[in-house]
């Protein structure tokens, strides 16, 4: 069960930072940020800008994971999970209400199609183990610079009003 708490974690995270570099283009491009933009504190402009360039240059990157870890699955990341999965096992278990009426199922094996269709977005003839490593960087530091961000915003933008 750890490993699914995992992938959630994952999948909410991306989500987040798939969403808020949505956001944060449509703020960019309003004419209200525009004409604020100039008065900003260093800081705010700063982690805001900062924020920008990261999701942009890793944009690519991120967006196929949150596709991948997002139940998104592409068919060429499923052809190369399951052609890769050789030897590997899982199970199937059914899961009742207390009601006797089936609840779900939950597939162990589940987590190894998502773990190999997110492999297929590594690069080729490197190190799977060191290529996974540098994607979770990307996520956390995605994560981060998404945090940054959103304070900077509220801090320019809410804080005079709402801040305490």
């Amino acid at each position: 069960m750890p490993n699914y708490r995992v992938i959630y974690f994952l999948r909410r995270a991306l989500t987040t930072i798939f969403e808020f570099r949505r956001g944060l283009t449509v703020v960019r491009k309003s004419p209200e940020f525009k004409q604020a933009a100039a008065s900003l504190m260093a800081m705010d402009s700063s982690y805001i800008a900062v924020a920008d360039r990261y999701l942009q240059q890793h944009w690519q990157q991120i967006k196929d994971f949150r596709n991948e870890f997002g139940a998104h699955l592409q068919e060429a990341g499923v052809r190369f999970a399951t052609s890769n999965l050789a030897g590997a096992s899982g199970s199937i278990t059914w899961n009742h209400a207390s009601d006797g009426l089936p609840m779900g199922l939950e597939c162990d094996f589940a987590g190894q199609v998502v773990v190999g269709a997110i492999s297929s977005k590594l690069r080729a003839n490197t190190d799977v183990e060191a290529e996974a490593q540098k994607a979770l960087g990307v996520i956390i530091d995605g994560f981060v610079h998404v945090q940054a961000a959103m304070c900077a915003l509220a801090h320019a933008f809410l804080w005079d009003r709402f801040g305490k």
